[in-house]
């Protein structure tokens, strides 16, 4: 061989690595560039409430993972519908949902548990001859958010600033996704966990304990704003007989319709509790005496209209209320209020019960 053909071909040879060593810095430099995205994630996310990461998420994830548009969905087994959760569109209702069988992308990266990938929006079946002025680029990414076989939710993808979607972006996304699944997973049971220590199991009121915390909370608030502050107590009649009679399973349907006609009637700023059995107990801050009776009379009339079945006989139930309005000058804590109303809540019960009875401070001063 020639020494020209030798220099030509070791010229060639020389630009063939040269060039695999700029396209291997590249991939380096992009892999690294995405390893220090990862550890910002990671960093920033890792948190134990889901709404820190959903702010991280909104602010952040366009640019960790070079895209324009996301949203973020989480999954609703029981009712099948998706809830928006996080995303950086424009124009969207935050407080979307969507039936999963009303979104065909969604439905199939769910059901079938993989994650879908379309270079051409306007081609594709699930958005063929739709048109979104927002996007720029033809592709999508619909990706199931998942921890083992347990559907969380999905993220959607549109347009990148480079205007094309690789095989390396989808691995990186795909990571990436992996891991916003596994710290959204965290924090959602961190916060079941965190309700649940302070919710009654059946009824899925405030629990005794928590009780106790909001009415020295507002017992505090309702003495140094010298704001009116009323509780109303009350008991389930002849509770123990109809457990013995027709049984514990329809005792607790009984114990749910109640919290349920609580719950309805409530406002805003109220708080219900369980106070243990088949007690109950309402703290109603900003509230006279004679607005708590009203509550009161609400709730018990709502109650006593429901109907139960059990072994084809059909009955009622009703319930008794006591009520009380803080006494600022008599009343020294919260167990002197939880007192005169418990006592009203007795005479209640004594003067022929399904009633409700008022009672103040005086009336119960020395017993």
């Amino acid at each position: 061989m020639k020494k020209a053909e030798l220099e030509k071909r070791a010229q060639e040879e020389t630009q063939g690595v040269m060039s695999l060593l700029k396209r291997q810095n590249q991939m380096l430099g992009q892999s690294l560039v995405n390893l220090d995205h990862f550890l910002f994630l990671n960093k920033n996310i890792s948190k134990l409430h889901f709404d820190d990461i959903r702010k991280i998420l909104a602010e952040k994830l366009p640019f960790i993972l070079s895209v324009r548009y996301f949203t973020l969905f989480l999954y609703d087994s029981n009712k099948r519908i998706l809830n928006l959760a996080c995303h950086n569109h424009p124009h969207l209702d935050p407080g979307l949902s969507i039936p999963l069988e009303k979104s065909g992308v969604m439905h199939d990266a769910l059901m079938q548990r993989r994650y879908i990938l379309e270079l051409d929006f306007t081609r594709s079946k699930y958005f063929k001859g739709k048109k979104n002025p927002l996007f720029r680029n033809d592709f999508f990414v619909c990706v199931p958010l998942m921890i083992e076989n347990e559907i969380i939710g999905a993220i959607n993808l549109n347009d990148s600033e480079k205007g094309t979607f690789s095989v390396e972006d989808l691995d990186f996304v795909l990571t990436v996704i992996e891991f916003i699944s596994l710290s959204i997973s965290n924090a959602l049971l961190h916060e079941k966990t965190e309700i649940l220590s302070v919710t009654d199991g059946l009824t899925q009121l405030n629990n005794h304990r928590q009780m106790q915390i909001i009415l020295k909370s507002e017992f505090i608030r309702s003495k140094r704003y010298n704001a009116p502050l009323s509780l109303v107590m009350m008991d389930v009649d002849h509770f123990k007989k109809v457990n013995d009679t027709y049984g514990h399973q329809i005792g607790d349907k009984i114990l749910v319709a109640l919290a349920v006609a609580i719950t309805r009637v409530c406002r805003a700023n109220d708080s219900a509790a369980r106070y243990g059995g088949e007690e109950f107990l309402l703290i109603l801050p900003e509230t006279t005496i004679a607005g708590a009776n009203r509550i009161a009379e609400r709730i018990r009339k709502e109650f006593s209209r429901n109907e139960f079945l059990e072994n084809g006989e059909r009955f009622k139930v009703t319930v008794s209320c006591g009520v009380t309005e803080l006494d600022k000058e008599h009343m020294i804590s919260p167990a002197d209020l939880i007192q005169v109303a418990d006592k009203a809540l007795y005479q209640a019960k004594q003067g022929g019960r399904n009633r409700t009875v008022t009672g103040k401070w005086n009336e119960n001063a020395g017993d």
